[in-house]
């Protein structure tokens, strides 16, 4: 994914290049066979960062060196390919893509455009209400990403070093104007004009010694941010620039340490000599060795890592150092024979780049055109057309770009790229506005079918006891319109931030309440709990409006409020952890009646004792005359629901379904942990007659959409559910009155 002059590409990298686009693509297609195939994109970085700096050290010793000329060819040789797979994929997404993805996607097409997709998906993943959107077309960009901006900032960072060069030099030498100084010219806006550092007893390329000073503070630093970063947020670590600065630096570092003088060249008399021969036979095995060792190395860490490994941390230096001992083999005869010099591996490595842009639309959008997923034939169609498209991308673009950019300005092509990366980012930006449009509309019709009071809405088809409510003019209707029910978000996280009501930021420790329902009531309930007890608060506050309660709630996403602590990266779990605690302290000190909870089912827990925990913390809360009640997690819908309901030959009244014995499968602590405590003010309300019958369980019911997602109630679903909570809640409260 790197630029290569008009010389022939070295063999060595085209096979790493060819390895590592090959891992990519092997492991997005097959993830459960090539586990570690994430790691070729590290292998890319290393390249990359060998590459470019192997190119401005050159450029320095020539005696020119322009940021914008540098700037301009990386354009020049990655935005065409780039922008034209992001203009298909945006048609492809506008015609098969179903409505509901349309926002987040062409946004992130958007964010792709102007190269700042990693930070977009560094942010989703940390903010809990996006963290489990669908994979976009374009989600592989994050890497492009991260190379555009170190390509802005990579020479910058060289020029600086020089500058402090300079003045190092300059003060060495006393500011002597005779036998010293850089190349008689220094920078001059545009670049740095000279052949380099000139003075009695120092080489030409000694500037390089505080270049790589530079850089290998640069690197250390990056490293370091690596490996706390990636411990403490891995998901936000995964994509942002400081994380991954290091493994570019390495191959940075790699290329000004090997000085032109070593690279291999024709035999000189004086090694026709036998000794001369077995030296050189000694130093090609050496390199061989060393080749094939590094190349180890990445197959290994795409063989044995899996999505558990922490990365990129510590773990990605296996290999970083891989790829550099390839690099720095400088591609021996045996390896280049073996490995580099076969035509296929040749022909991947020349197209790795546009393989890589067109892979991953495929995978996502052919699903959507052949309307199931992605079968054995599928892969192996997708992996055909993703070659073929990369070929006609090289032959047609890639190559006659590159042939005319020796006779393009720099800042004509940098101009041209920004304007037509805007072009792009607006286009998908307004596709982005209409959809949301959309959606809002879609949510306006469901507050007002709510509000209207149509008989059997809702949860009112079905009461837990009884016959099912029937109303034929429903049939057929499903409110909010599932395209746009991923957005029917529970009170707590409203959809603006200043809005929302609960402790949203993974570190956040401290409750932050919600306080709906009469304040002055002499009856005050909380409800607490993680996203699954959120998705209730609609219920309760129906519930609380109609009794005349006051309601507050505290919720946190990813905490359920128990003594066991729930697996998650250490940031979040050493939050919940203290936020349980203060939670608590607050309910106990809070004057409440009743505490109301809930949690997500079949998730891992970090202690064995899951019932234990929550029992624990239920009878402290009991034994201060506070009494519990938990509601039963909801049935889990068949992963596809809201997918399943808007593909264009759903049936919404009896398709999509899910048998009753896989929706209720998973294990609920919460079960366990009322049925160990045995005690009349600790209770489990259990709605599933609600969501299921006999045989299956129903994504749409009374005319309402049930699930927003694989696991969330939709806020419409839940608030038609006020009935049934507050006659589940009045006993307890008249017992503790």
């Amino acid at each position: 994914m790197t630029d290569e002059r008009r010389t022939a590409p070295r063999a060595d990298i085209q096979a790493l290049r060819a390895v590592a686009v090959l891992a990519v693509v092997l492991y997005h297609l097959w993830p459960h066979r090539l586990t570690g195939g994430y790691v070729g994109v590290d292998v890319f970085f290393v390249i990359s960062g060998f590459l470019i700096t192997s190119h401005i050290a050159r450029d320095v010793d020539a005696g020119w060196f322009s940021v914008t000329r540098f700037w301009s060819r990386r354009i020049l040789r990655l935005l065409p390919a780039s922008l034209l797979v992001l203009g298909v994929t945006a048609l492809g997404v506008w015609a098969l893509a179903p409505v509901q993805h349309w926002e987040q996607w062409f946004r992130e097409i958007a964010a792709s455009a102007l190269y700042a997709q990693n930070w977009v998906l560094a942010a989703d993943a940390v903010d809990y209400l996006v963290a489990g959107d669908v994979p976009s077309p374009v989600r592989h960009y994050w890497s492009l990403a991260v190379e555009e901006q170190l390509y802005l900032l990579w020479p910058l960072l060289i020029v600086a070093a020089l500058a402090l060069d300079h003045r190092l030099r300059a003060r060495h030498a006393g500011h002597a104007r005779s036998g010293a100084g850089w190349g008689g010219a220094g920078w001059d806006g545009a670049g740095w004009r000279g052949a380099g550092w000139r003075e009695a007893g120092r080489p030409r390329n000694g500037w390089r010694a505080t270049v790589v000073g530079v850089l290998v503070l640069v690197v250390a630093a990056s490293f370091a941010a690596s490996v706390v970063w990636t411990e403490a947020d891995p998901a936000y670590a995964y994509f942002i620039t400081p994380t991954r600065a290091w493994e570019f630096g390495a191959g940075a570092l790699l290329a000004l340490a090997l000085a032109p003088s070593l690279t291999p060249s024709a035999a000189s008399p004086a090694a026709t000599s036998p000794s001369a021969r077995s030296v050189a036979a000694t130093g090609v095995t050496a390199r061989s060795t060393t080749a094939w060792t590094g190349l180890a190395m990445i197959v290994l860490s795409a063989v044995l890592f899996t999505e558990m490994t922490p990365f990129p941390g510590a773990w990605a230096a296996v290999p970083v150092l891989g790829t550099v001992l390839v690099l720095g083999a400088r591609a021996s005869d045996r390896f280049t024979e073996q490995l580099a010099g076969l035509p296929p591996v040749r022909f991947l490595g020349d197209v790795s780049y546009a393989v890589y842009l067109w892979h991953w639309p495929l995978i996502v959008l052919v699903p959507y055109a052949t309307g199931h997923d992605l079968r054995t034939g599928d892969k192996v169609a997708v992996l055909a057309a993703t070659l073929v498209l990369a070929w006609a991308t090289r032959r047609w673009v890639e190559e006659p770009v590159r042939r005319r950019r020796s006779r393009l300005r720099p800042w004509p092509a940098i101009i041209s790229a920004g304007l037509i990366g805007a072009v792009v980012a607006g286009i998908s930006l307004t596709a982005t506005y209409t959809a949301r449009v959309h959606v809002r509309n879609e949510l306006y019709a469901a507050t007002a079918a709510a509000a209207a009071g149509v008989a059997c809405f809702g949860a009112a088809a079905r009461p837990p006891q009884g016959e099912p409510c029937v109303n034929q003019d429903l049939a057929g209707t499903a409110v909010p319109a599932p395209e746009a029910v991923a957005e029917d978000l529970p009170a707590p996280f409203a959809e603006s931030e200043t809005d929302r009501c609960a402790s949203t930021g993974r570190e956040t420790t401290e409750p932050v309440v919600c306080e709906r329902g009469d304040r002055t009531s002499g009856v005050r309930i909380a409800l607490v709990g993680d996203s699954h007890a959120a998705h209730y608060a609609s219920a309760l506050v129906g519930a609380a409006e109609v009794e005349g309660w006051a309601l507050d709630i505290y919720v946190k996403a990813g905490c359920p409020f128990s003594d066991a602590v729930r697996v998650q990266d250490d940031l979040l779990t050493a939050a919940c952890v203290e936020w349980v605690d203060r939670t608590e302290q607050v309910l106990l000190d809070g004057g409440y009646d009743l505490v109301v909870t809930s949690q997500m089912s079949g998730v891992g827990w970090e202690n064995p004792w899951a019932e234990e925990g929550l029992a624990a913390l239920w009878e402290r809360l009991a034994a201060e005359k506070l009494p519990v009640a938990a509601i039963a997690d909801v049935p889990r819908p068949r992963p596809d629901v809201v997918e399943c309901l808007t593909a264009p030959d759903a049936d919404l009244t009896t398709g999509c379904r899910t048998p009753r014995g896989d929706a209720t499968r998973a294990f609920d602590a919460q079960r366990g942990a009322v049925d160990r405590l045995d005690r009349p003010d600790v209770v489990l309300i259990d709605l599933t007659d609600v969501y299921c019958d006999a045989r299956e369980c129903l994504p749409v019911i009374g005319g309402v959409t049930v699930y927003r997602d694989a696991d969330h109630l939709s806020d419409t679903f839940a608030g038609t559910l006020a009935p049934y909570l507050a006659n589940a809640l009045a006993p307890l409260l008249r017992a503790g009155s």
